[in-house]
């Protein structure tokens, strides 16, 4: 599926001498073209299957990003005016908390699926080396997508449908050490909303219980939940989303009892969310650690090469894997 790529532009955030954030602004957007067409492709499936992403919405305070965008969505802006405040937005933001960050900051209105999006992101920058057609080894810079760290998209058509919503923003949340919110947020005058994770977690809990609401046996129950991660990865696989309802029809029903219904009489989960890819090791295995140990098992195993008894607090385990029964008998 093509992505219909209606305006774009990039600048530059840089050091200069002092180690001054200092930013270099380009004038007119660039043209589209095979060159810019596989920027945005490769961009765009990058973002989808990123993990950990965070959503949110406008904060109430600080509404300033949002007029810019609501002045560009009624067209008093030129999108390339528009990039130009935006980006001094974001350097007066690192220069408020005294950060350095350097990079391609780049804006890009796109159409996919007959939704429009904002996405911004500050992409890395690297040097290299390349063997040129003459086979001489020439100087050589290139944008690092693979590790994308900083961006965010703004589902406008959510945000003109659902202005109530928490979720037509989304982030990826910073890089190791170092929260994005420490300014991205900030320059996006956005606050946290929808959190996948906690998302995830209260799926789990829910096919769990809707399992025994059902009065599956313990082999049903490996069934539906080896159903459950089959879907849910293949939509991590696609960079899709959950959708409550296609879960439901892929776990099928009693005659009294589907999963959509069961979820939404008592469950806060939102129709469609992303899956925490973390999240999903709990639909079909035990997995634990602590005192220097971490035991993780298929939980078809439960009952029959591995048993637990809880008086003694005690998991016994019957035929161990053969490169660490290795690891126990180069021990003796």
């Amino acid at each position: 599926m093509s992505l219909d790529i209606e305006h774009i532009i990039v600048h530059s955030l840089f050091l200069d001498e002092q180690g001054q954030t200092q930013l270099a602004t380009r004038e007119q957007e660039l043209a589209t073209g095979p060159a810019v067409n596989r920027l945005m492709g490769e961009l765009h499936h990058i973002y989808n299957t990123k993990a950990g992403k965070v959503f949110g919405y406008f904060s109430e305070e600080d509404t300033g990003f949002r007029d810019l965008v609501r002045r560009v969505q009624d067209q008093s802006l030129t999108f390339a005016a528009f990039s130009h405040l935006a980006a001094e937005r974001l350097q007066a933001e690192l220069q408020r908390l005294e950060m350095n960050e350097a990079g391609i900051l780049l804006f890009v209105r796109y159409q996919w699926l007959g939704a429009h999006y904002l996405l911004i992101a500050l992409l890395d920058n690297k040097d290299s080396v390349t063997v040129t057609d003459k086979l001489e080894v020439s100087h050589a810079s290139y944008l690092d997508l693979g590790k994308m760290q900083l961006a965010a998209r703004l589902d406008l058509t959510e945000l003109q449908s659902r202005p109530d919503s928490h979720r037509y923003f989304s982030f990826i949340k910073g890089r190791a050490g170092r929260k994005v919110s420490d300014f991205f947020l900030n320059f996006l005058s956005c606050v946290e909303g929808m959190d996948p994770k906690a998302q995830s977690q209260g799926l789990l809990k829910a096919v769990d219980e809707y399992c025994a609401a059902r009065q599956l046996s313990p082999e049903e129950k490996l069934e539906s939940k080896a159903l459950v991660s089959k879907y849910c990865r293949e939509q991590l696989k696609e960079g899709e989303e959950l959708e409550l309802r296609e879960l439901s029809a892929e776990l099928g029903s009693d005659d009294d009892l589907d999963f959509y219904q069961f979820v939404s009489e008592e469950y806060q989960l939102e129709e469609r969310f992303p899956v925490d890819r973390s999240a999903l090791k709990g639909l079909t295995k035990y997995v634990g650690s602590g005192g220097g140990l971490t035991i993780s098992f298929d939980q078809k195993l439960l009952g029959e090469r591995i048993q637990y008894d809880a008086a003694t607090d005690t998991l016994v385990i019957r035929g161990t894997p053969p490169n660490l029964k290795s690891q126990l008998q180069g021990q003796h």
